[in-house]
């Protein structure tokens, strides 16, 4: 199975939110990987599952 890996740009396209509300996710525990000197990166599975056991859903927007 292949693992879409996002930056923080790419990932905010993809779940439809704002840099706002990704910072919010991310103040939140939302997780990331970041190699030593380099910028977060975002695997798309884990932060969906997140999102859902956090208890965010999408309707036109994430909310909890």
């Amino acid at each position: 199975m292949k693992q879409a890996i996002l930056n923080a740009k790419q990932l905010c396209q993809t779940l439809g939110i704002s840099t706002t509300t990704f910072y919010k996710f991310k103040k939140a525990g939302m997780p990331y990987h970041q190699l030593p000197k380099s910028r977060a990166y975002f695997i798309l599975n884990e932060v969906e599952d997140w999102l859902s056991k956090a208890g965010y859903h999408q309707a036109t927007t994430w909310t909890k």
